[in-house]
């Protein structure tokens, strides 16, 4: 903390007649310095910068104007806002633009020229190598097929000669075979290095790595192996096998069920987006043919737009021309909800968007378009009732943006430093391991691109009944949020040790006694489901010109979640039977939270190994 303790500020008590300004779109935008303040006394306080640690002495008054500055806005804007919300400044606009001046001066107010100066930092490190290009793969040769075949023609096209492997987490053995045999033909055609990891293959990484840390085994075999008996969706294996075979590098990973080539949609704009609170962006299909032929292909290697980013710190990112800032990328931004963004922020992971089908088991998340996405949604009542279903689809960002965490799979990952597992078995493993791995590298952020990858499901699938159902978060959901309330709370920088004090932050909840983990399960999801009613509630005030039919799905949301919020069952998450009572979501509780804190303590032990050992590991498969 600074010593440096400045001089207070007031405003001349003089009035002065005030005259209308009309503020300049073209002039600097300005904002309030996030801090701490303390009382002095009945009209002083000291304010303390929470990035620097300077303290400042000033009246509440002032204090009071800084607190109307909190939003990027223009000199004559913050000054005509003072003006009309603090008593006895409305004739004073000379004072309060002195004193605005001063603060600027002693960078209190910081300018947009100043704030992206900050971001500049030390050029970033040289990217770790590409480990490999995983594909996760499960029982479903034809989607595995059409997979390959987008690769293949991307290889003849860029020649990137990129080493390609199949986690192979299928159950049928005809299915095994099967996907093996297209690798194996893959291979054949494209000439590439091909690996192939399928059940045995899986067997004998494990014995090796249980080998190296015996300690560990149990947990090992919990984050890469089927359990005898488990029936939930268990994704989270092949993801915490491609983390341990690329150790030390970069890697990127495909689902089975998606497709090259990327796309961009007409609506796609430059630059970056800093709002984080942007609404999802999305567009409607009448069959998967137009779903499939909307945008346009990206220009370029596709995979090398991901790589090129991927690992590179903020300061470079926002040199780039196609990611730069300019003044409308912070306008009305309030610089306390940026405090993430720094000169040694990084870019750990890059994501994409979908055409296609939407990724996402519910489609709750349509009731919460901006205008242009819900007059898509409800362009006829016909459109309406198939759009509900979120089977033809665009859906992902029209302009590049920075965030905490990814709530679904990212595509390129920096793994040249320990990044987490994620929990083997469960929907939302994506969104857990991202804020786990915010929670190890707090200075690091997803990049999400204004680009999409195809994705066609093997079937489709009736969201709409799961949108309109109260919201029941699953496990990893739950963890995933638990995580979040944990940030800023902790100062070590180390990964590793980060990574332990999440390991006791979950052992903690799971050793609290039955009645405390029945009591935390009900207001977690009264909360939830409080949250969903009050964004409902706005997006309901907000669009008056919706359709009669978006109206009535929306109040039957909001009507599920109501009688979910005041019912007297159980605290189930979403994994769990509806035969669990009270006591036995509390023990399902202890236990999914005990089995990832032994993860996490296990987890950086495998990694070193797995590092260390580098492409040997991968290549004795």
């Amino acid at each position: 903390m600074s010593n440096n303790l400045q001089y207070q500020y007031t405003f001349d008590a003089t009035p002065a007649p005030a005259a209308p300004v009309r503020p300049d779109p073209n002039a600097p935008l300005f904002a309030s310095e996030d801090a701490v303040v303390a009382s002095l006394s009945n009209s002083e306080c000291v304010f303390q910068v929470k990035r620097t640690g300077d303290a400042h002495v000033m009246t509440f008054q002032v204090l009071q104007a800084l607190d109307q500055c909190r939003e990027f806005r223009t000199l004559d804007e913050h000054v005509a806002r003072i003006q009309s919300t603090i008593p006895g400044l409305e004739h004073q606009r000379e004072a309060v633009t002195r004193v605005l001046q001063s603060l600027i001066e002693r960078d209190l107010l910081i300018s947009d020229a100043r704030f992206t100066e900050r971001l500049a930092g030390a050029a970033s490190a040289a990217p770790a190598p590409l480990r490999a290009i995983f594909v996760r793969a499960c029982d479903r040769p034809a989607q595995l097929e059409r997979l390959l075949a987008s690769i293949a023609d991307y290889e003849r096209r860029h020649r990137a000669g990129r080493h390609y492997v199949v986690l192979d987490d299928s159950v049928l053995a005809a299915n095994i075979d099967r996907h093996r045999d297209l690798l194996r033909e893959f291979a054949r055609t494209i000439g590439c290095k091909v690996t192939y990891v399928g059940p045995a293959e899986r067997q004998r990484l494990y014995e090796r790595l249980a080998k190296a840390a015996p300690q560990s085994e149990a947990a090992l075999q919990r984050m890469l192996l089927p359990q005898p008996g488990a029936t939930r969706f268990g994704g989270g294996r092949s993801w915490n096998l491609a983390l341990l075979l690329s150790a030390g590098g970069r890697f990127v990973l495909f689902d089975d069920d998606q497709r090259l080539p990327l796309r961009h949609h007409e609506l796609a704009q430059g630059g970056l987006d800093l709002n984080p609170t942007q609404l999802p962006f999305a567009r409607f299909y009448r069959n998967m043919e137009e779903a499939l032929a909307a945008g346009e292909e990206i220009a370029g290697d596709p995979i090398n737009l991901h790589l090129d980013v991927c690992g590179l710190g903020l300061g470079d990112l926002v040199g780039r021309s196609e990611y730069g800032l300019n003044r409308e990328s912070l306008r009305g931004l309030n610089l306390a909800r940026l405090a993430h963004l720094g000169s040694d922020t990084r870019v750990l992971a890059t994501q994409q968007g979908t055409y296609g089908s939407a990724r996402s088991e519910s489609a709750a998340w349509i009731y919460h378009l901006d205008a242009a996405g819900r007059a898509d949604l409800c362009s006829s009542r016909d459109a309406y009732m198939s759009n509900i279903e979120a089977q033809f689809i665009w859906q992902g960002t029209n302009r590049a943006r920075l965030s905490s965490i990814s709530w679904f799979t990212p595509f390129a990952f920096d793994n040249s430093q320990l990044l987490p597992c994620t929990n083997a078995v469960g929907r939302g493993e994506d969104a857990l391991f991202s804020a786990a791995a915010h929670f190890c590298h707090p200075d690091a952020l997803v990049l999400e691109l204004p680009v999409a990858v195809g994705h066609l499901q093997e079937q489709s699938r009736r969201r709409s009944t799961r949108s309109l159902q109260a919201s029941t978060p699953r496990v990893n959901h739950f963890a995933t949020d638990y995580i979040q309330r944990q940030f800023g709370n902790f100062l070590a920088s180390d990964a590793a040790q980060r990574l332990g004090l999440l390991a006791d932050i979950f052992r903690d909840l799971a050793g609290a006694g039955e009645p405390a983990r029945v009591t935390h399960l009900r207001e977690y999801l009264n909360y939830v489901r409080a949250d969903a009613i009050e964004r409902l509630q706005q997006q309901f005030e907000t669009a008056t010109d919706a359709p009669v039919y978006w109206q009535a799905d929306v109040r039957s949301i909001i009507d599920a979640n109501g009688r979910a919020l005041i019912a007297k069952a159980p605290p189930r998450l979403g994994d769990w039977s509806e035969e669990f009572d009270a006591a036995g979501c509390a023990r399902a509780l202890r236990e999914e939270l005990g089995d990832l804190a032994d993860n996490y303590d296990a987890w950086p032990r495998l990694w070193d190994y797995a590092r260390d050992a580098g492409d040997k590991l991968l290549a004795g498969v």
